[in-house]
């Protein structure tokens, strides 16, 4: 004869059932939850490079970081040697972060899995060298679930590495007059035809050893009217081209004994 199970055992393989069983959902619930949350870093850090990558590369190949120094933007302004893509902007709007090129539309850098605050550029400068744009943001998995949520801040500084282009004069301030270059950051040539060296210029001379050297011939065009001959004007070579036929006259401003100024025929 059979004997069947007692109602205490029923009792105690069901509670040891059910133990088993709200194990399994716990650990597949903790699973999920770091699956979901593994899934979620990754998007923000796949995203988060991706920004960085973009942002270095305008930033090392453009002319002019057009933003004031040592100050914070929320809009990064750069000078490109491309007209194509003169001005690149690089905005922060509505949790999305936007690259603007030579006026054309706005294109997204990020996407709708992700939002983006705190969006900050800085310049700051390196004399003589390159400046550097620092770049803090905060990058969010875009989620309500709070088992989803994952945040990373980052903060980098680039530095400019293409030399600067300028697509238009070179004009100082309305403000004042400028120069360009200086004693102790002094420009070595211009167009490879006019050159400096200490104080002395040279013209198709890259070493000149006079306050002035030519490498070639000096004309003198007398296009204007002769200028009369005085104190301003003293040691002024004037070349005149008289008329068909006559002899041409090279003559030179000076003064005299009696501080009589004249132009003097050579």
């Amino acid at each position: 004869m059979k004997r069947g199970f007692t109602l205490i055992e029923v009792l105690v393989a069901t509670a040891i059932f059910t133990i088993v069983i709200i194990s399994f959902i716990s650990i597949f619930v903790a699973v999920a939850g770091m699956q979901a949350h593994q899934m979620s870093a990754a998007v923000v850090d796949q995203q988060s490079q991706f920004l960085l990558q973009r942002i270095q590369y305008y930033v090392q190949n453009s002319s002019y970081v057009s933003t004031t120094a040592n100050t914070a933007v929320t809009t990064l302004v750069l000078r490109m040697p491309s007209s194509t893509i003169d001005p690149t902007v690089i905005s922060l709007a509505g949790g999305t972060v936007y690259i603007q090129q030579a006026g054309g539309t706005l294109q997204p850098l990020t996407s709708n899995k992700v939002t983006v605050s705190d969006l900050s550029f800085t310049r700051h400068q390196n004399p003589p060298g390159h400046d550097t744009v620092s770049v803090a943001f905060t990058i969010n998995y875009n989620t309500s679930n709070i088992k989803q949520m994952f945040a990373q801040a980052l903060q980098t500084s680039i530095t400019r590495v293409s030399a600067a282009t300028f697509d238009s004069g070179v004009y100082p301030s309305v403000s004042g007059s400028g120069a360009l270059g200086s004693v102790s950051q002094a420009w070595t040539s211009v167009n490879g035809v006019i050159y400096f060296s200490g104080t002395n210029v040279g013209i198709n001379q890259s070493s000149p050893q006079q306050a002035l050297e030519v490498n070639g011939g000096i004309r003198l065009n007398t296009a204007l009217a002769q200028p009369s001959c005085g104190a301003s004007s003293r040691g002024t070579l004037w070349y005149q081209e008289l008329a068909p036929a006559s002899n041409d006259v090279l003559q030179v401003c000076t003064e005299n004994a009696s501080g009589t100024y004249s132009w003097l025929t050579l």
